[in-house]
């Protein structure tokens, strides 16, 4: 302040670039946002060049990971900042743009409900990481997490597992949103696991994430391990589980100021509590849905509007969960959204008087099959048995 005001802004960067880090160590993330915009404000007053350019990215890095977590991925600040990142790395010749700058872009698309932007960067930063072995474990984690999104599981298998070959823990790799990439791959590879129908495997990468994050001593990673965990406990139907990870993620959001991943988790929280006391269930989902949208975050929606049917069927609002279903559905689709929509198929099954239940059915079974979803195949013919029965 003291160099600012005595007409030293080059000399005020610094300090408050050093004030954002500790902000950030403690997760003061908002803190750290006014330190880096107050910075950035004063950069401007400096003359444009290359070395300025340089320090505008390096801020812009810093306010990259503090913007994430006090946000959420899909925060317009977040992608401001990223559409900045992408003008400098491209200007003045520096060539292209650093991969784990398209990591936040593949992020930001997949967070918006893009999923055909979100392969698209991720075939590009796959393309790079050919020649830069720096960069392979953020390269197939991307297109790892895209592929099992859109159905392709066999196909994502092999990126997941690239990514952690490519990752050492001896080395900790972070991503440019702040979390650590042995983590999120872990976690994520997990759920595809599930629906290639390997739950102890699948159980045991979720529980490696969680311990991972615990040894980096990492708490946004730790609550970015334990939803994922708590998601792979509801497609396991573990209501327990469910809230043990849930709550906790809920927990540390509230105490570090995190965005994003507590709402994911109150979803999670709803479903669990409303097996037993579904309009508290409905009610807590639906909260929950209203803030992911004010932060434009629509990945899994469609999953998360299964859940919300299936506690509406169990109020007896029949009716209000099928026309969840037909969104839930219809999103899936226009989306390319498609890793769980074998299991809608199965739910909206199970609201049809036959012979359209029947038709229903064969459709999701069908699919499974197709994206080799062995998790959901299993569950739409134990459905069938218990039917036919």
């Amino acid at each position: 302040m003291h160099l600012d005001r005595g007409g030293q802004p080059a000399r005020a960067v610094p300090f408050l670039e050093r004030a954002a880090a500790v902000s950030t160590r403690v997760s003061a993330n908002e803190e750290a946002i006014r330190c880096l915009t107050l910075a950035l404000s004063l950069l401007e007053r400096l003359p444009a060049g290359r070395d300025r350019d340089e320090q505008e990215l390096a801020l812009r890095s810093s306010l990259s990971v503090a913007l994430n977590s006090a946000r959420g991925y899909a925060a317009p600040d977040v992608e401001q900042n990223l559409n900045r990142v992408f003008m400098l790395s491209r200007s003045a010749g520096r060539g292209e743009v650093p991969v784990r700058w398209m990591w936040v872009a593949f992020t930001l698309r997949f967070m918006l409900g893009d999923l055909k932007g979100t392969r698209e960067v991720s075939e590009q930063a796959l393309a790079r990481s050919v020649s830069d072995p720096s960069c392979r474990c953020e390269a197939h984690h991307a297109m790892g997490s895209t592929l099992s999104s859109m159905g392709e599981l066999d196909a994502s298998r092999h990126h997941f597992e690239a990514a952690l070959t490519a990752y050492d823990e001896r080395h900790p790799q972070r991503s440019a949103l702040g979390s650590d990439l042995g983590v999120f791959a872990h976690a994520w590879y997990a759920h595809a696991l599930w629906l290639l129908g390997e739950e102890v495997a699948a159980v045991s990468h979720v529980e490696q994430a969680v311990a991972l994050a615990r040894r980096l001593d990492h708490v946004y990673s730790q609550t970015l391990a334990l939803a994922y965990a708590g998601m792979l406990h509801q497609m396991r139907r573990d209501a327990h589980h469910v809230l043990h990870c849930a709550e906790a993620v809920v927990a540390l959001c509230e105490r570090y100021g995190f965005a994003y991943y507590g709402d994911w988790a109150q979803v999670l929280i709803g479903w669990a509590r409303g097996l037993e006391r579904p309009t508290e269930g409905v009610e807590m989902i639906e909260s929950a849905l209203d803030r992911l949208d004010a932060q434009r975050a629509q990945a899994r929606r469609p999953y998360y509007l299964s859940l919300l049917a299936e506690v509406y069927s169990l109020i007896g609002n029949r009716d209000r969960a099928a026309s969840i279903l037909d969104a839930a559905i219809t999103i899936a689709i226009e989306r390319a959204d498609l890793w769980w929509l074998p299991a809608l198929y199965l739910q909206k099954s199970e609201l049809e008087p036959p012979p359209e239940r029947d038709a229903t059915r064969r459709r999701g079974l069908e699919l499974a099959r197709a994206q080799n979803s062995r998790g959901l195949e299993r569950r739409i013919l134990a459905s069938s048995i218990a039917t036919s029965i």
